[in-house]
């Protein structure tokens, strides 16, 4: 390239100016507004700045995008949308806002709804998508219990996805309730006892039910009255099924069962809050066919392995892994036939796959 060329391509763009921002977190201070954006971190989320406001507290019951929810308003039904400001928090999760969230909602353009608060979540019930970079997706927030949903045929009981779905249900101090349905299908209730005593002997809860002959409904309905209750589980365990039986006029959709792998069909494709005519409300949640634990979790799976916490305390070593230490109170129970074999193996599986 000759010399006056290099002089031809060459633009005045104008004088650029390097701004240093030690602490993104002083912009929610600011008043004015100012000639840049930039991602906030979500501790300040609750810091409202705006003026001339009707907030009222409403509740998420569906989140229909991740900037358009239905919320639960003085005990209406309505849409609103989520305020800028909040897209603009950095956040853990895959979305803004999960079903049974607490909001701070401005009423003041009504019909126009807008969420601009979030309010402090009680808790949650969270899982991580797989691969290296694992997001976190809030399956729901500020719940009692999670009612694990299994079957014992069609499709086959899977205790190692119960013992997953138990050591996220105790990481997030929820309670959990083992529901196995489909008992009309059993025909060797020994077998079937041999595989739920160790969970009742661990303190769970497990109610066996049958949508067929409508075992074990009454006494599934007296645990949901009047608590907020999660229902998740193996996908065609027959959740919706079992939903339609304690509240018939919600209808959900049901699927039959693949006869090739006796796999199930997703027929819940997003979460749903709804009401109990008996008192409490239902949080309706996808089915899952496998459910993957964080990385950072292996530390503590030791501890939260259902059934563990009546031998660690015993061990040896406070930082037990329950696989080759001297002293490991689990690994003697194992021995002395008071630790069910299979339940071991299904710890092994998870701390080696996790």
């Amino acid at each position: 390239m000759k010399q006056k060329d290099k002089k031809r391509t060459k633009k005045y763009t104008g004088r650029l100016k390097n701004i240093c921002l030690p602490d993104l977190d002083i912009l929610d201070d600011e008043h004015h507004d100012i000639g840049f954006k930039s991602s906030r971190s979500a501790h300040k989320r609750n810091l409202v700045l705006k003026s001339d406001t009707e907030l009222r507290k409403a509740r998420v019951i569906e989140v229909m995008s991740n900037y358009q929810c239905r919320i639960n308003l003085d005990d209406k039904q309505v849409n609103a949308s989520i305020g800028g400001r909040l897209k603009q928090f950095k956040n853990e999760s895959s979305g803004i806002l999960a079903v049974g969230d607490y909001v701070e909602v401005d009423i003041t353009y009504e019909p126009d709804y807008r969420i601009e608060n979030i309010l402090p979540r009680r808790n949650s019930m969270i899982r991580y998508s797989g691969g290296s970079f694992q997001k976190e997706i809030t399956l729901a927030a500020n719940i009692d219990q999670i009612v694990i949903t299994s079957s014992w045929r069609m499709p086959i009981f899977k205790p190692g996805l119960v013992d997953r779905y138990l050591i996220m249900a105790a990481k997030f101090n929820i309670r959990p309730i083992l529901v196995l349905n489909k008992i009309d299908l059993c025909e060797d209730f020994d077998e079937l006892e041999d595989e739920i005593t160790y969970y009742k002997d661990s303190g769970i809860r497990v109610i066996l039910t049958s949508v067929v002959d409508g075992r074990g409904m009454e006494e599934l309905k007296n645990e949901l009255r009047d608590k907020d209750s999660v229902f998740s589980g193996h996908s065609g365990a027959g959740k919706s099924s079992l939903i339609n039986s304690l509240e018939p006029g919600l209808e959900l959709l049901t699927a039959e069962i693949s006869d090739f792998n006796e796999k199930g069909k997703h027929t819940t494709t997003q979460a749903l809050m709804l009401p109990f005519s008996f008192g409490g409300y239902l949080i309706d949640t996808p089915g899952i066919k496998t459910l993957t634990l964080h990385q950072q979790d292996k530390e503590y799976i030791p501890k939260l392995f259902p059934g563990f916490d009546r031998f660690y305390p015993q061990c040896l070593f406070r930082d037990c892994t329950h696989i080759h230490e001297e002293g490991c109170a689990v690994l003697s129970a194992m021995e002395e036939g008071n630790l069910d074999p299979f339940r071991y193996e299904s710890y092994r599986w998870i701390m080696d796959n996790i």
